[in-house]
């Protein structure tokens, strides 16, 4: 007898069967052309075809009653696109700070509560920092970057991350006071950057700047890292200012202006 977890993991990989089958040539399929294409039966495609039309994977085609992709599958791939447009706009200036302070440069995206490497270009120095977690989900209140991105959230988003993950200590520098995280992160709205030492990895010092898309919303963050001996806190506010104007110009390719926002504000 299988448990609950078997047969959900199975009707997970039905679904991404059935949505493989869909391609240029074959935009729309029935569900006599699913059962013939992937030998599932009829019933089991019925309630799998229900269920992705109900999560607006999947949308039915009234003029031939036949199924096609839904607009959640353009939304996702919106969001893939726009991923890969922000790592390809940000790069070359990446490796210019990367080139100028020699320290290792990367880019960090929202995931959720978490925050998620995108990109980095590497140090040249024997002794550099690398994220080795490139994709892995990575905490937002421990680090310069993520504190960064969680001090732009909503009010009632920073308040869920503070009681999801209970500002789990990384190291002994981590915060995991609620009330020093909150004055932290004020400090970093009114200042417009974040800095950290040894809070997510030891020995670390790291100085992060917002990139902003055409609202005005904080989407992602780059910061430049490396051990704390050669990035003091002298070096890491050497770094600020190019780091500052690389962030504001792809902002600004993204459709950013600030002369926009602040004549709303008048």
């Amino acid at each position: 007898m299988r448990d609950g977890t078997t047969a959900s993991v199975e009707a997970i990989e039905r679904a991404i069967r059935i949505l493989d089958a869909f391609s240029v040539d074959r935009p729309e399929l029935g569900v006599a052309d699913i059962v013939r294409l992937l030998g599932i039966k009829r019933s089991t495609v019925h309630r799998a075809l229900a269920t992705l039309e109900a999560g607006g994977l999947l949308r039915q085609v009234e003029a031939t009653q036949k199924y096609a992709l839904g607009p959640k599958i353009l939304n996702l791939a919106h969001v893939m696109q726009s991923h890969l447009s922000l790592t390809a706009i940000s790069l070359p200036g990446m490796r210019a700070l990367r080139d100028r302070f020699n320290e290792t440069v990367a880019l960090h995206v929202l995931e959720g509560h978490g925050r998620i490497v995108v990109q980095q270009v590497e140090s040249t120095h024997d002794l550099r920092r690398t994220y080795r977690d490139v994709g892995r989900l990575l905490p937002l209140h421990a680090g310069s970057p993520g504190r960064l991105l969680l001090a732009y959230l909503p009010p009632d988003e920073i308040e869920q991350v503070i009681a999801e993950t209970r500002l789990k200590p990384y190291t002994p520098d981590t915060i995991t006071d609620p009330a020093v995280l909150m004055q932290e992160l004020r400090l970093i709205r009114q200042r417009g950057y974040a800095a950290s030492l040894g809070e997510h990895s030891p020995g670390i010092a790291s100085v992060s700047c917002p990139i902003m898309d055409r609202g005005g919303r904080v989407i992602a963050a780059i910061n430049i890292s490396g051990p704390s001996f050669r990035l003091t806190q002298t070096k890491a506010l050497e770094c600020l200012p190019a780091l500052r104007e690389t962030t504001l110009a792809i902002s600004r390719q993204l459709g950013y202006s600030a002369r926009l926002f602040q004549n709303k504000s008048r």
